[in-house]
C-alpha cells in the first residue's frame, strides 16, 4: 500500500474511533461530526497527512481546523492522540469489540449499554438469546434475530485481521525498524506475506549480528503498547491500533533465506519442500540448507538458494500453499503473476451521484493520477434506496456528464456504466434498453441474501442471460468478518459466465477480496475473464487495487486472465458480439392530409 494512504488510513481510522466513542457515550453531537468530517477528509487527501502538515496545506482541507491539526500531530509523533486514549479508557474494551458486529453501530451500543447495562459482546449476545432486546426501543424480534446471526459471524472470524488492516501496520514496522544500523535484511514473514485475505499475528524477519539492539529499537517503536516476552533473538509484543501481535525473530545474515522461506509457510509446502529435500540428500530448516548427516550448508542466505536446492525456480510467497505450486515449479509451467502495474484502468468506481464521497471528475482525476488509462463510472441503479441510486433519467443525465468531463479532461477514458442491481427474480434494475446503451455494466446482488442456493445461482445466471451483463460484481457477496458469503454455486456460475461471455469481478476492497482464490483459478481454467476492482466510494479507495492484485496472485492469474490489464479497444471489442442488437427504427410514411 503506498504510504502516503497507510499513513491517512491510520490516522483517519482514529477519529472515526472517536466520533463513535463519542456517541456511545452521549457528547455533544457538534463534535461528533466534526470528528467524522476530520476522518472523511483525511481518508480523501490528495497527498500523505504528514506531508501536507509539514508544507502547511493542511490547514487549508474542509474539516480539518486548529484543534484537529493538534490532534494529526500527537498521532503522527506518538501513534495516538490524548483524546483517544482517554476515550477508549472511559468506554472500555468491550463496547468498542460490540461495533465490530455487523449492524452494530454506536447508537445500538449506547442502546444497549445504557437501557441493559451490556459492554461485552458475550453480554449481548445472551441478552439476545434471553429475549431482552426485542422490548428496547426501535428493536424487535427481527432485529434481536439478526444481531445473534451477526454475532454468529462475528465468532468464525474473531481473533483475526483484515490483510487491509494489519499489512498496513506490518508494512510501517517493517519501515521504521529497518532504519536502525543493525538490521542488514528485513521482511515480514508468515500469512501477511502470502498475503492471506485474514491475518492472526504479524511476523516480522531480521537478519543481523546485533539482536539486541534490533530488539531495543522494536520495543521502543511508537506503535508499540506493551512488551509480552523477550528472549535472546525473539520478541513478541501488542500494537496500540487494534492490540494487533507482533512476533520478531532475529536471524545470522547467512540464514536469513531460509529462515525467511520457513517462517513465511505455509506449514505444507515447507513439509513437501523439506521431504523434496530429504529424498535429494538434504536437511532443510530455517537454519539453512546442509547435506544430510553433516553440518556443511549448501545455501540459506537467500530463498533463491533454499528453492535452486532442490532443483526448483522461485516460488511467489502467493502461491505456497502446497496446491501444486510444487509440480508447476518443477515442470515449468508456474503463471507469471500479475502485477500492480499491468491494470490499466477500474471498471466499478463510485461517485457522490450515488453514495460515493466525490464528483465524477475528482473520482476520474484521481484514476488518472494512478496512472490509469481509463475508468467506469458505475454508480448504484435505483433498487437500492438507501444510496438514492439512479433510476433511467438520473443516468441519461450521468452518461452527459461523463462525455463532458472527458472530453474536458482528455487525459483519461471515462466508460459510462452502472452497477445495476439483479432483482431477486433475476431480472435487472433498470430496463435492457437502456442498459444497452453504456459503455460497461457491473451487475450485482445487494438484497435477499437468504435464498436457497438454487434461487440465487438462478438470479446471477439469469441476469447475464440478459445479454448487457458485463461483470457480475462481488460475486459471493461476503463482507470479512462480518457477513458469510450467501448461498450460491459459483462452479454453475462460472460455467455460464464462460458460455456467456461474462466476467466475474476480484472486488479489491480489503472487507470483500471477492472472488476468492480457489475460484480465480477455476475462472482461469475455463477461460473466463477475471475484472480486478476497487468498488471505489472516494478517490483515495482507487490505490486499494493492490489487495486485488494479491488476492488475483493467490488465484493464480496472469496478466492474461484480468480483462483490466487490456487496452480500451480490447475491451469493447471483446464485450460486441455479446450485446444483443438494438431494435432497428422502422420508417413510416407520412400520411396524406384527407
Amino acid at each position: 500500500m503506498p504510504a502516503q494512504i497507510r499513513e491517512n488510513s491510520e490516522v483517519a481510522v482514529i477519529f472515526h474511533e472517536m466520533a463513535d466513542m463519542l456517541e456511545i457515550i452521549g457528547e455533544n453531537p457538534f463534535r461528533i461530526r466534526a470528528f467524522r468530517r476530520a476522518a472523511q477528509a483525511i481518508e480523501n487527501l490528495p497527498e500523505g497527512v504528514g506531508t501536507m502538515l509539514e508544507k502547511g496545506t493542511l490547514a487549508r482541507v474542509p474539516g480539518i481546523g486548529s484543534g484537529i491539526m493538534g490532534r494529526v500531530e500527537q498521532i503522527l509523533e506518538t501513534g495516538d492522540c490524548e483524546d483517544h486514549a482517554t476515550l477508549r479508557e472511559e468506554v472500555g474494551a468491550g463496547l468498542l469489540e460490540m461495533m465490530r458486529v455487523e449492524g452494530i453501530g454506536p447508537k445500538t451500543v449506547k442502546l444497549v449499554y445504557t437501557e441493559l447495562g451490556i459492554q461485552t459482546v458475550d453480554g449481548l449476545e445472551a441478552a439476545a438469546r434471553q429475549g431482552h432486546l426485542a422490548g428496547l426501543p426501535r428493536m424487535g424480534e427481527k432485529s434481536q434475530a439478526k444481531i445473534i446471526d451477526a454475532i454468529a459471524a462475528y465468532r468464525r472470524h474473531t481473533g483475526r485481521l483484515l490483510l487491509g488492516e494489519a499489512l498496513p501496520q506490518g508494512m510501517a514496522i517493517v519501515e521504521a525498524l529497518g532504519q536502525e544500523p543493525a538490521v542488514e535484511q528485513i521482511d515480514l514473514a508468515g500469512s501477511s506475506r502470502r498475503r492471506r485475505e485474514t491475518i492472526g499475528d504479524l511476523d516480522v524477519l531480521v537478519g543481523s549480528t546485533q539482536a539486541t539492539a534490533v530488539m531495543d529499537r522494536f520495543v521502543a517503536l511508537p506503535q508499540v503498547n506493551d512488551v509480552m516476552l523477550r528472549g535472546d533473538t525473539k520478541c513478541s509484543v501488542h500494537l496500540k491500533q487494534g492490540g494487533l501481535q507482533v512476533d520478531l525473530r532475529v536471524v545470522r545474515p547467512e540464514c536469513f533465506g531460509a529462515a525467511l522461506h520457513y517462517f513465511t509457510g505455509s506449514k505444507m509446502h515447507n513439509i513437501a519442500i523439506r521431504d523434496r529435500g530429504k529424498r535429494r540428500g538434504l536437511r532443510i530448516s530455517e537454519y539453512g540448507v546442509f547435506r544430510e548427516g553433516t553440518d556443511e550448508s549448501i545455501g540459506g542466505r537467500t530463498e533463491e538458494e533454499v528453492f535452486a536446492a532442490v532443483g526448483l525456480p522461485f516460488i511467489p510467497p502467493e502461491l505456497r500453499e502446497n496446491q501444486g505450486e510444487i509440480e508447476a515449479a518443477e515442470a515449468g509451467t508456474l503463471p507469471r503473476l500479475i502485477e500492480d502495474g499491468d491494470l490499466r484502468g477500474d471498471l466499478h468506481v463510485h461517485t457522490d451521484a450515488t453514495d460515493g464521497t466525490a464528483p465524477l471528475e475528482e473520482m476520474a482525476e484521481a484514476g488518472a493520477a494512478l496512472g490509469f488509462e481509463y475508468i467506469a463510472i458505475t454508480d448504484h441503479s435505483k433498487a437500492l434506496a438507501m444510496t438514492q441510486g439512479l433510476d433511467e433519467a438520473r443516468l441519461a443525465k450521468q452518461v452527459d456528464l461523463v462525455r463532458e468531463v472527458e472530453q474536458r479532461l482528455g487525459e483519461i477514458e471515462i466508460l459510462a456504466g452502472i452497477e445495476v442491481d439483479i432483482l431477486p427474480t433475476g431480472e435487472l434494475d433498470l430496463s435492457v434498453a437502456a442498459l444497452r446503451e453504456l459503455d460497461w455494466v457491473v451487475a450485482s446482488v445487494h438484497s435477499h441474501f437468504k435464498l436457497s442456493e438454487e434461487e440465487q445461482t438462478a438470479r446471477i445466471i439469469r441476469a447475464m442471460e440478459s445479454g448487457v451483463v458485463d461483470c457480475i460484481g462481488h460475486p459471493t457477496g461476503r463482507v470479512l468478518g462480518q457477513r458469510d458469503p450467501y448461498a450460491v454455486d459459483l462452479d454453475r456460475v462460472i460455467e455460464a459466465a464462460a458460455r456467456l461471455g461474462v466476467a466475474l469481478e476480484l472486488n479489491a476492497f480489503p472487507d470483500r477480496l471477492d472472488l476468492d482464490p480457489p475460484h480465480c483459478r477455476q475462472a482461469r481454467e475455463v477461460g473466463v475473464p477475471v475484472v480486478v476492482n476497487t468498488d471505489a466510494h472516494a478517490p483515495g479507495h482507487l490505490a486499494l487495487r493492490e489487495f486485488g492484485i494479491y488476492t488475483a496472485r493467490r488465484g493464480w492469474l496472469e496478466p492474461g486472465d484480468v480483462l483490466n490489464t487490456r487496452p480500451l479497444s480490447a475491451i469493447r471489442a471483446w464485450r460486441e458480439p455479446r450485446l444483443p442488437a438494438k431494435p432497428s427504427k422502422k420508417k413510416t410514411k407520412k400520411r396524406k392530409n384527407p
